[in-house]
């Protein structure tokens, strides 16, 4: 008796599970039910973010960093000279602005301004002719922090 108790409900457990993945919803190849909906063809989720990921790295090209100056002046150094001259030749066709990275701990605010300046004079005379509404310093960044603070936002950030 007690045999033929416990066949009965793993029996009618598993007859409840093959009419549940026979019944039509996705497990066989005849479905064609409304519970497993087919929107998007495959990757086009992901297409948009691997977009936004690429037009930021694109943004970034034009970000003309402190080591591409001359010491603490607002001369532009060869590989800066370079640099800017690859932002003129793709600057006509896409919308981003041209940063000029601050100096560290914001400690000369005049020097940043020259350098912006200096930048836009220098793409203005290379034919881009809105240099000066796109050219800007950086915003103001705190002092850097260290590992352990760093981690220890993100860990806040995560709860």
């Amino acid at each position: 008796m007690t045999r033929s108790v416990v066949r009965n409900p793993l029996q009618i457990g598993f007859g409840l599970a093959l009419i549940g993945l026979c019944s039509g919803c996705g497990w066989h190849a005849g479905c064609d039910c409304a519970c497993t909906p087919c929107l998007y063809p495959l990757g086009a989720v992901n297409q948009a973010h691997y977009e936004a990921m690429q037009a930021n790295g694109q943004a970034a090209a034009f970000t003309v960093h402190q080591f591409e100056f001359i010491g603490t002046t607002s001369e532009l150094s060869p590989a800066g000279k370079d640099h800017l001259l690859e932002i003129a030749g793709r600057a006509r066709s896409v919308p981003f602005p041209i940063a000029i990275e601050r100096t560290d701990g914001n400690s000369n605010p005049t020097l940043d301004e020259h350098r912006r300046a200096s930048v836009a004079q220098v793409l203005l005379d290379l034919g881009i002719g809105d240099a000066q509404q796109r050219t800007v310093v950086t915003a103001v960044y705190d002092e850097r922090t260290s590992g352990h603070e760093a981690e220890a936002d993100a860990v806040r950030v995560r709860e």
